[in-house]
């Protein structure tokens, strides 16, 4: 509870809940990533926000990290001027 604690109690921070993907089982608990997105608007596009986001991503893996098959990843520019920059950069792979 208290400052960003989203006013879980401490007797239920630590749940899990086991569930199967692709024949896999997995455990999620509270804090885990299910879902991973990079937006922007089309309106509202900032391609230097864009491709640091993208830039930060592609790091991460060139350093090791990896993402479960279960976690939903989502890159969605927002127009074509980002989309061109973030090929061109080599940070779309």
């Amino acid at each position: 509870i208290g400052f960003k604690g989203f006013q879980i109690s401490a007797d239920k921070i630590n749940t899990s809940c086991e569930f199967e993907f692709n024949n896999q089982k997995y455990t999620i608990r509270h804090g885990s990533v299910v879902l991973a997105a990079i937006t922007s608007c089309t309106n509202t596009s900032n391609p230097s926000v864009m491709l640091g986001a993208g830039l930060l991503a592609k790091n991460a893996v060139e350093a090791g990290l990896s993402v479960a098959p279960y976690i939903k990843t989502s890159l969605s520019p927002g127009s074509g001027v980002v989309t061109y920059y973030l090929r061109e950069s080599g940070v779309t792979p």
